[in-house]
């Protein structure tokens, strides 16, 4: 499910369309119903709507980048307020992905600092309907939209790609980035300078900002990921990082919506220490990459946060017995 919100706006932006009543009915909504945070579509009567849409406009499509353009924190109530309330960037990107939930059942967001640059990555089940492709577009142009509202109308990325192949005009894409994104990619995703992603916002202010997340954490749904083990998830995260070298446990924290003395606390009540997940992450991904990859040695290295190759083999060794280059030799094609 997807929230409402998102169809509703797109109607509006129906220009083309004469006959809008057709297009509430396709999401099963009511034009005369007043608008609630609540109300949610299925993801399908969604694509639906935008192919509806963009058949009135084609090639020239424009009418999902309005509508991103013109999207405003407020509009996503507690999320949007919190959003706009984060210090840095950086801080709001932290909790997006956790808190998308609550408008977008679909997509899963996440980022990583990776040589200087911070990547923030959409996933989403694999579809060629052109509507999934114009919605996938209009995910990361209204996170654009957003961050341009909470640090400066000029914000530009410095990549924007996505998976799909497109017809028609991209020129609509190009004027809201600022930038020609790359099709044919192998994830959807947005890459920022770190002097952009660290800037203080406009308004910014920490104490708003820990009462909306707060809030926000109240009212999540329930998912897999709160039964999963705390241990699994810690390393999951340590694994995520590590190309930026070895993580601080605050921003591990962060990335799971809990302060920094909230997860040592957790982790002492299960006997564990945060050094030994630093240790286990990178034993298990050293060995998962030098085995089941082609990642020269030295390129695994540095994905699993070491600077020097030569202090990856010691640890390696120390991990598995053998060099790596003898690890990869005796493991199965």
């Amino acid at each position: 499910m997807i929230s409402a919100l998102y169809a509703r706006k797109q109607i509006k932006q129906a220009v083309k369309v004469e006959d809008t009543a057709r297009l509430y009915s396709i999401v099963g909504l009511d034009p005369d119903q007043p608008e609630d945070p609540a109300d949610m579509v299925s993801v399908d009567d969604y694509h639906t709507l935008l192919e509806a849409i963009a058949d009135s406009e084609w090639p020239n499509l424009r009418f999902h980048m309005r509508v991103c353009a013109g999207m405003r924190c407020e509009d996503f109530g507690a999320f949007g307020l919190a959003f706009k309330a984060a210090p840095t960037l950086r801080h709001a990107f932290q909790r997006l992905g956790r808190y998308t939930r609550l408008h977008n059942q679909v997509s899963k967001f996440s980022y990583i600092d990776r040589e200087g640059v911070f990547c923030w990555t959409h996933e989403k089940p694999c579809s060629d309907r052109l509507g999934a492709q114009l919605a996938n577009e209009a995910a990361l142009a209204t996170t654009l939209t957003l961050s341009r509202e909470n640090t400066m109308q000029g914000l530009t990325p410095l990549r924007v790609q996505f998976t799909h192949d497109r017809g028609g005009s991209t020129d609509p894409l190009v004027e809201h980035f600022g930038i020609e994104p790359i099709f044919g990619a192998e994830i959807d995703g947005m890459q920022f300078a770190i002097e952009d992603i660290d800037r203080a916002t406009s308004v910014g202010d920490p104490a708003i900002w820990k009462f909306f997340t707060d809030h926000l954490e109240t009212t999540l749904p329930e998912t897999k990921e709160a039964a999963r083990p705390l241990e699994e998830q810690v390393m999951e995260e340590i694994a995520k990082l590590l190309s930026g070298g070895v993580p601080q446990l605050s921003e591990v924290a962060a990335a799971l919506a809990m302060g920094p003395r909230t997860l040592q606390r957790r982790l002492s009540e299960q006997g564990k220490t945060y050094q030994v997940l630093v240790n286990d992450a990178r034993r298990q991904l050293a060995q998962q990459l030098v085995s089941g990859s082609r990642y020269s040695l030295s390129e695994i290295a540095f994905l699993t946060g070491f600077s020097e190759q030569s202090a990856f083999t010691r640890a390696f060794k120390r991990w598995s017995g053998q060099t790596p280059g003898a690890y990869r030799s005796s493991s199965p094609d």
